[in-house]
């Protein structure tokens, strides 16, 4: 750069093309200068008539590479920061899909106590619905009977990630009968699926190892109405065996399904698959 630098001065002494430097009204046009010396040699390098624009280019990559490689630099130390100071956010609401009912923290009690954390480090965060992101990603198709919600991670600093959830449609009950209008289970899996996304990209701790639960006195969590719907799908969609499905998870009815073993049961009806 130095060198090019040199060319540069070279060629303005021998009396380059003059050029009028328009600046915003009050301003210096030698303090405008001095805010991006870069841009300003890029500027002096576009005068020369046999500069090799293909070097241009290339030294206007090199620039762009290390300026992303520094935000993003800058976002993983600030992402750092924030989780170092984020809390424990308290359980608000109750999942009637538990026996006996359990307790989990809305996206509203999320964002009261985490949004100050995370903004005070430079963070915006932009929740959306959508089968593809602001970024134009390429995401694989959304399963049939859910809904897909994205989180833009912006920071100050320039860099930004994005994180999604698929969500299926809470319009079922614990027995696996409708109980809501469309609308309304939308609504249901687009705040669920929001809460979950804040959860996973902040770290969120919720008190999840108890839920006021097992370790208050040995009673299961069951589980919810988002997860007895994936599973109803799957089965049916694998032709799964309901009687040896239930006598396996020592269970009479599928609501009865401990939800520590969700994930046990997903994986197990995925393997049909194959």
């Amino acid at each position: 750069m130095e060198k090019i630098e040199k060319q540069v001065d070279e060629f303005e002494k021998r009396g380059g093309p003059n050029t009028l430097e328009v600046t915003p009204y009050g301003q210096d046009p030698k303090w405008v200068r001095e805010q991006d010396p870069f841009l300003v040699t890029i500027e002096r390098l576009s005068r020369i008539p046999d500069f090799d624009p293909v070097k241009l280019q290339q030294i206007m990559d090199m620039q762009e590479k290390a300026l992303d490689r520094n935000a993003k630099q800058l976002f993983n130390i600030s992402m750092v920061d924030v989780q170092k100071n984020i809390p424990e956010v308290p359980k608000d609401k109750t999942n009637s899909g538990t026996k006996p009912p359990s307790k989990y923290s809305s996206y509203e009690m999320i964002m009261r106590h985490c949004k100050p954390v995370y903004t005070k480090e430079g963070f915006a965060v932009s929740t959306y619905e959508g089968t593809q992101s602001s970024k134009d990603d390429n995401f694989p198709p959304i399963p049939d009977g859910e809904v897909r919600i994205f989180a833009d991670v912006l920071h100050e600093g320039g860099w930004s990630k994005t994180y999604y959830v698929d969500m299926p449609l809470d319009d079922k009950g614990p027995q696996g009968t409708k109980n809501k209008t469309l609308p309304h289970a939308k609504k249901s899996s687009l705040s669920y699926g929001r809460s979950a996304l804040m959860c996973m990209i902040l770290n969120i701790p919720t008190g999840d190892g108890d839920d006021g639960n097992a370790a208050g006195g040995g009673q299961i969590e069951y589980i919810n109405d988002q997860q007895f719907s994936s599973l109803v799908d799957m089965m049916n969609e694998v032709k799964a065996d309901q009687a040896k499905f239930f006598k396996f998870f020592k269970i009479k009815k599928l609501d009865e399904l401990p939800a520590k073993r969700f994930q046990e049961a997903w994986k197990m009806l995925e393997k049909k698959k194959t």
